[in-house]
């Protein structure tokens, strides 16, 4: 496996140097996830919060998050987890420069099939008082002068969709959640949870422990890895995950809506005069953590052209442009998903006061402050004020933690993000 090591520098992260013996609560992974929990959790009047992160604040999948914020979902809970996240976006950018641009988001339809799909999008948004609507092949074409539309039978149309710097965001999570008490600790691996009784009672890491009331597994592809020394199942695995970079072209503007063809498998935005294009693969790659060389914090797989040019030639014919444009760069970040490609929240059914956070099957950024609410919400008031059903983690049995399972079944799990809008 061909890696490539970026030096990357997560500037301004407030992180603390020593092991503390005591705290409250235990983050383990200082990605998005984990810094939104640590925020969320500092903000509810719990300061005693410490942030465990084995590398940098923000490596991992984290820096190389494409960073958009969505709002449409056919379930009414995911939509209100979209409309807390896309709120905190727009509080924390009145704050800090996150990059939080409103330019809303085109999803589109090459069938009538796929426009009656878009129907259950509708009624749920305007159900909870999102905006969403259908538009026609006329308005994408003005909305996006760059894209061919002539295969299109429509589109939806969210205005409060957008796009934010995955990295500014965690930065600001990490700064807010600091100034109200959490310390965030890098270069410490954790071992495993230490128990009594079936229930938490502290971590172990390489440089000794720390007890504490609660733990909460934020450590994204690692999460399974983690749980498993706990005998707490997280099933999730990484696979390898894409989207190019390309030179400059005309009709490109800062503030055009970025936008999704399903029936492509292919997304994209504005990046710096260009376009960043990716796709959710068929028959995606998996990547076997213990293969990656340590460290792999911010680092890349190799560019993989074979397995993203079917998407690249969707992209074309979308974007006939793509044809003649140079390419900066392929980026190849492995990406875990779950196997039906929704997210782990819940308290283990092992261990309690052991919750986690991971899964997030490529949605982290977006769904970072609604998710990191909610738990920190269930954690110190006892209920999350949601239905979670659907992200329990006992949706799952043991057979489903199986590397070998896991390994044939996320396989799958990308492109199941493009049925229907998750």
């Amino acid at each position: 496996m061909i890696v490539f090591l970026l030096l990357f520098s997560f500037g301004g992260t407030p992180v603390s140097a020593d092991l503390p013996s005591e705290t409250r609560i235990v983050v383990i992974g200082g990605g998005v996830i984990g810094a939104s929990v640590a925020w969320h959790l500092t903000r509810l009047g719990c300061p005693d919060v410490v942030v465990l992160e084995c590398g940098q604040i923000g490596c991992g999948t984290t820096w190389h998050s494409a960073g958009n914020i969505i709002r449409m979902s056919t379930d009414p809970v995911a939509v209100e987890i979209y409309a807390e996240s896309a709120s905190i976006v727009a509080e924390l950018d009145q704050r800090h420069s996150i990059g939080w641009r409103p330019c809303g988001r085109v999803m589109l339809a090459r069938t009538e099939e796929r426009l009656k799909e878009f129907d259950i999008i509708i009624r749920t948004l305007h159900e909870q008082g999102a905006q969403v609507e259908l538009i026609s092949p006329e308005d994408v074409q003005n909305k996006l002068p760059i894209m061919n539309t002539d295969d299109l039978v429509g589109a939806l149309w969210s205005p409060g969709d957008g796009r934010v710097d995955p990295t500014a965001l965690t930065a600001a999570y990490c700064r807010e959640a600091k100034q109200n008490g959490a310390r965030f600790l890098e270069g410490v691996n954790v071992k495993q949870a230490v128990s009594r009784a079936n229930a938490v009672t502290g971590v172990d890491t390489d440089q000794g422990q720390i007890r504490c009331e609660v733990v909460v597994n934020c450590a994204g592809m690692w999460a399974r890895d983690i749980g498993l020394k706990n005998n707490v199942d997280i099933p999730l695995y990484a696979v390898e995950h894409f989207y190019a970079l390309t030179e400059s072209l005309v009709d490109v503007y800062p503030d055009m809506p970025t936008f999704r063809d399903p029936d492509g498998l292919i997304y994209g935005r504005e990046e710096v005069g260009g376009l960043l294009v990716g796709c959710f693969d068929r028959d995606a790659l998996p990547v076997r953590l213990s293969e990656l060389p340590a460290p792999f914090e911010f680092a890349l797989l190799n560019e993989n052209w074979d397995q993203f040019m079917p998407y690249m030639e969707q992209a074309i014919l979308r974007i006939p442009a793509l044809a003649d444009c140079g390419i900066r760069a392929l980026v190849n970040g492995p990406e875990s998903f779950t196997p039906d490609a929704e997210a782990h929240l819940d308290e283990a059914p092992e261990l309690k006061n052991y919750f986690v956070l991971a899964g997030l099957s490529s949605s982290g950024v977006t769904r970072s402050g609604g998710m990191g609410g909610v738990l920190a919400r269930w954690i110190l008031e006892g209920d999350p004020g949601l239905d979670l059903s659907r992200y329990s983690l006992k949706r799952f049995g043991p057979e489903h933690n199986r590397e070998d399972y896991l390994r044939r079944r996320v396989r799958d799990m990308p492109s199941a993000h493009f049925g229907l809008e998750r």
